[in-house]
């Protein structure tokens, strides 16, 4: 049987004494928090506000005045050590140094300790001063010479009745019968010299040293002189006064020494003042045609050296640039020029494709790889290197040739260029004008 302590009427009475303590320590505590009840409606007396509770804890800022503490220090904690020095040269314009180009709006200097050079390959050059030449590639062909080649038309109506065994590049020279024709015309012409001839003759018989037969000599002169305006040759007029027979046509001969390019004139066939019997070109001398495009033109001129190569030849030729038309073609943008050259070999066809390349002399001047040159579309920059720092330099460039770019202003001789990793120190500068300060 277990026996029943009876409880201390004292521990009672401190335990009741203690309930208060509790109750306010608890109210301190949940003082700050809310309770919100959701299921509550707005106008619940609960809803109400509350009175702020008093804190339970002393603040350790009471009594003090805030306004007077000293501002809290923003590197606090920070290695000031590590941080990279001031710029040298901020607040400097190294645009105004003399001979040298502007440095344009929106870029900055690099310091180029932060260019990790291995890996991104920059390299730097000297601007020097060399002899420089441009050299201007473009593509043509072979023709006539138009001064040496000539066209030959009947000046009268008629029908071909020989050709002479004419054909398209048989050579001729000049004087040779290429065609005869028969024509109405020239029988008609014929018929009445003869007659007037006859009339003269007879005139002479009746009263010999008379006048009257002298007076038809001005109008049997005149009928000479027609045949004469259609090409039919005086020694063909006298033949046909002296047997009385006339010819009914006429023979044209060659212009000039050549070969025959084209033929119009067939056995038979009917032709008139327009039609193009025969094209006949001395091609001894030749012209190679070729077309100058818009960026190469201010360096091409009349009497440069032109080499060409024609496919299938195992040998260039040289020739002297001889025209370059006034006009350009909208079509293809380009300049067309020619070269004449001389083909008493008679090697070269007309219509070969050739290939045609100008050296161009520049003279001396300064020169930097056109690696370092970059252009932007409104302007041809590069970094010059000067006191560990990049800087872009507003030039004026010229192409030229053999990897290098001849600069007329914005550089001097001896100045160092960045030739690599160009872009990169670009970008740098144009991002460090975004923020604030030089690019370090």
């Amino acid at each position: 049987m277990t026996a029943t302590v009876p409880a201390d009427p004292r521990s009672k009475i401190a335990r009741i004494a203690a309930l208060p303590l509790l109750l306010a320590a608890f109210t301190g505590f949940a003082g700050p928090c809310q309770v919100h009840d959701h299921g509550a409606p707005a106008s619940s007396s609960a809803a109400k506000a509350r009175p702020a509770p008093t804190a339970s804890a002393a603040d350790p800022h009471a009594g003090h005045d805030m306004s007077k503490m000293p501002a809290a220090d923003p590197h606090a904690g920070h290695d000031m050590s590590k941080m990279p020095a001031a710029d040298p040269h901020a607040g400097h314009d190294m645009s105004k140094m003399s001979g040298r180009g502007p440095t344009p709006a929106g870029y900055s200097h690099v310091m180029l300790d932060a260019v990790p050079f291995p890996e991104l390959g920059f390299s730097t050059a000297k601007v020097e001063r060399r002899p420089l030449s441009r050299r201007v590639r473009t593509t043509g062909w072979v023709t006539v010479d138009e001064t040496q080649t000539s066209h030959v038309h009947a000046k009268v109506r008629g029908v071909v009745v020989a050709s002479h065994g004419r054909f398209v590049g048989s050579s001729v020279k000049k004087g040779e019968a290429l065609v005869s024709l028969y024509s109405e015309g020239i029988l008609a012409a014929e018929l009445e010299l003869l007659s007037l001839v006859q009339q003269r003759q007879a005139l002479e018989a009746a009263a010999p040293g008379g006048a009257v037969g002298q007076a038809l000599d001005p109008v049997v002169e005149a009928a000479r002189k027609r045949f004469a305006l259609w090409d039919v040759s005086a020694g063909q007029v006298a033949k046909v006064e002296k047997t009385g027979k006339p010819a009914r046509g006429v023979t044209l001969t060659a212009p000039r020494d050549g070969v025959i390019l084209a033929r119009g004139a067939i056995d038979g066939m009917y032709v008139e003042q327009a039609t193009d019997l025969f094209v006949i070109s001395d091609v001894s001398k030749l012209w190679i045609v070729f077309d100058v495009f818009e960026r190469d033109m201010p360096y091409v001129a009349i009497g440069q050296e032109a080499t060409f190569r024609c496919e299938g030849m195992t040998h260039a030729h040289d020739a002297k640039v001889s025209y370059l038309s006034p006009t350009i073609d909208p079509a293809t943008r380009s300049l067309r020029a020619r070269a004449s050259v001389d083909n008493q070999a008679g090697t070269l066809r007309p219509g070969a494709f050739s290939s045609v390349e100008l050296k161009i002399d520049l003279g001396e001047g300064l020169a930097i790889p056109e690696d370092a040159l970059l252009r932007t579309g409104e302007r041809d920059l590069v970094y010059m290197v000067h006191d560990g720092m990049a800087m872009a330099v507003e030039v004026k460039a010229t192409p030229g040739a053999d990897g290098f770019v001849r600069i007329d202003e914005g550089l001097l001789e001896g100045d160092v260029v960045v030739t690599g990793a160009q872009f990169f120190v670009d970008s740098e500068s144009r991002l460090g004008r975004s923020g604030t300060g030089h690019v370090h």
